[in-house]
């Protein structure tokens, strides 16, 4: 039989001992505490007993603590998560993990969107999923509704901006990084990520004019392969001075996009005042809607006009799935035009 005994002036603790298991859960009420006792001894009896007090007492804030701890410093794109796991904190973090259903995050999706795109909201729910995979997997702790799954929202990302070199030339003149304008044209050249390039080392590049290529090491789809460079990427590179950790480049991650952003601002802004100067109508397009990414959608598009095998292109490009090679290479229908005569 389960013990109930009186903790102070509102509380009743229950303890069951049963088939080698030792259950404690305190109520304020001691019916509450008797029901509890009859319907889990019961379970038990039946083999039917799922043990979810874990759950029930942990916290989504300090799963995320503890998630940090072991999970984030494997991850490759860490500031990224960090910043999805602040939202999660801030709008679930009181949340008892026994609490969450796929209602619950639905709810939160719908939360999200008011103020994000779909495609964000996406990866901010993958990430919520992670974190209970982590506490059903890696700690243990069974979750009353497990894992809930939620249909990820249909959005369409694929972007078609192509980059002109009037563009390329504004924002490299425009910048007050000294390695935004190597890294600009690198980008161009090859393709490559923005992760790619941050972490590239000289002792991955081979500038051999008859077998020039860069190792690319634990790349987005976790392979690593080696993909073959331009004479003008490796001429860009030979000119580059040698630093002495190894790396390519000193600008990492983030603050490439972030002196990308910066110049590209101060382009449009010196832009719209030449325009204003001359009394003449700024172009809406010129220096808008530009990230760093776009780069490698315009390196891939005009690869594609020389190398039109695509088996070929995505050796160069690093894609196995030849439906997202499809999403990078833009073509305008002026260029098929001409290509039909």
């Amino acid at each position: 039989m389960a013990s109930i005994t009186k903790r102070g002036e509102f509380q009743w603790q229950v303890q069951i001992r049963r088939k080698g298991q030792v259950l404690s859960k305190t109520f304020l009420y001691k019916n509450d505490a008797e029901i509890w006792a009859r319907k889990t001894e019961s379970e038990i009896d039946r083999g039917i007993f799922i043990n979810t007090m874990e759950a029930e007492r942990l916290t989504l804030a300090k799963l995320i603590d503890d998630y940090e701890k072991d999970v984030l410093p494997t991850l490759r794109a860490q500031s990224q998560e960090k910043s999805r796991l602040r939202a999660i904190r801030k709008e679930l973090g009181t949340k008892i993990l026994a609490s969450i259903t796929a209602n619950s995050i639905i709810k939160y999706r719908n939360t999200r969107l008011k103020s994000l795109a779909a495609n964000s909201v996406n990866r901010e729910v993958t990430t919520l999923k992670r974190l209970l995979s982590y506490a059903h997997q890696d700690c243990k702790i069974t979750l009353p509704f497990g894992v809930p799954q939620v249909k990820k929202l249909t959005c369409d990302d694929s972007r078609s901006r192509r980059v002109s070199d009037e563009e390329i030339r504004a924002i490299c003149q425009h910048t007050d990084s000294i390695e935004l304008p190597a890294i600009v044209k690198f980008a161009l050249f090859t393709g490559f990520r923005r992760s790619q390039i941050s972490r590239l080392q000289r002792s991955e590049v081979n500038l051999d004019p008859q077998s020039r290529s860069s190792r690319l090491v634990d790349t987005k789809n976790g392979t690593t392969f080696t993909a073959p460079i331009s004479s003008g990427a490796a001429e860009l590179l030979e000119s580059l001075p040698k630093r002495e950790d190894g790396f390519v480049f000193g600008l990492k991650g983030h603050g490439i996009s972030q002196a990308f952003k910066r110049a590209r601002d101060r382009a449009r802004a010196s832009y719209e005042k030449e325009c204003k100067l001359k009394s003449v109508d700024p172009d809406e397009r010129f220096l808008t809607d530009l990230h760093f990414h776009d780069l490698r959608h315009e390196a891939i598009s005009r690869m594609a006009q020389r190398i039109p095998n695509v088996i070929e292109l995505s050796r160069i490009t690093g894609h196995k799935d030849l439906r997202m090679l499809d999403r990078y290479y833009q073509i305008s229908t002026e260029e098929l035009a001409a290509k039909l005569g």
